[in-house]
């Protein structure tokens, strides 16, 4: 018998909890939201022409990065890895980088896309990236020639991304707050390509914006007060008698 109701309490479907009413706002117990978190990278590459000297199959020695936007940013802080994707003729073509710098550093004689997948610190998901290595300069100026090659001036491509983290963990955060106060022996001011790294600065960019806003605005206002003297001079030429 003891045995029989053993079994029958295990089958018997568990008692239906209680309801536990929502703690009270402002309450020590009411959950507090998470604050998103955000986070500036860069993805770019650095190739430069090793001369005419050079093997065709190696004309350029590049490298492809993820860097911090701040030159004294510390990104194995919030970054955990870093796997780069490379051409599958080049062996390994899969990369992994544990720790900063996230670099990869090569050389070869043809552009192609790169593909990057980021890891973060503290569960969070991985994110991908796709960047075109390029090794041979455009033109600076629309309809204008293109620079020659240099084995002075590497040809750089990087953009500049921003992370968002909706609810970022515990440990992301307490990485992020400890990244905010900076450490320049681990940042990326010592790295032979800082010379040629963009820097991204938001006040210039929002200066020349705003240059081009009013220009745009002066050039508006100019076409329209063309409109109004043309519609005026039309009102005019109607307004005469026929001869």
């Amino acid at each position: 018998t003891a045995s029989l109701s053993a079994a029958a309490a295990a089958t018997a479907a568990p008692p239906a909890p209680l309801p536990v009413p929502p703690p009270p706002a402002g309450s020590a117990s009411a959950e507090v939201p998470v604050q998103q978190a955000s986070r500036p990278i860069v993805v770019g590459s650095c190739a430069y022409w090793r001369g005419k000297e050079a093997e065709e199959s190696k004309s350029h020695e590049w490298t492809v990065y993820v860097r911090a936007a701040s030159p004294d940013e510390d990104p194995g802080l919030f970054i955990k890895r870093v796997v780069f994707q490379l051409h599958p003729t080049i062996t390994p073509s899969t990369r992994t980088v544990e720790a900063p710098p996230f670099e990869v550093t090569e050389q070869g004689w043809g552009e192609f896309e790169v593909g990057i997948k980021v890891y973060y610190h503290g569960g969070e998901r991985a994110v991908d990236f796709s960047h075109l290595l390029k090794l041979y300069p455009e033109a600076e100026v629309a309809g204008s020639p293109a620079r020659e090659l240099s084995i002075d001036r590497p040809v750089v491509a990087e953009k500049y991304d921003e992370i968002v983290w909706a609810e970022p963990s515990a440990e992301l955060r307490a990485r992020l707050s400890e990244a905010d106060k900076h450490a320049p022996e681990k940042g990326w001011r010592s790295s032979k390509h800082a010379r040629w790294f963009c820097t991204f600065e938001p006040e210039p960019q929002e200066a020349e914006m705003k240059a081009c806003y009013e220009r745009i605005t002066q050039e508006l206002r100019a076409a329209s007060r063309r409109r109004i003297e043309m519609e005026e001079e039309i009102r005019q030429l109607r307004a005469e008698p026929a001869d």
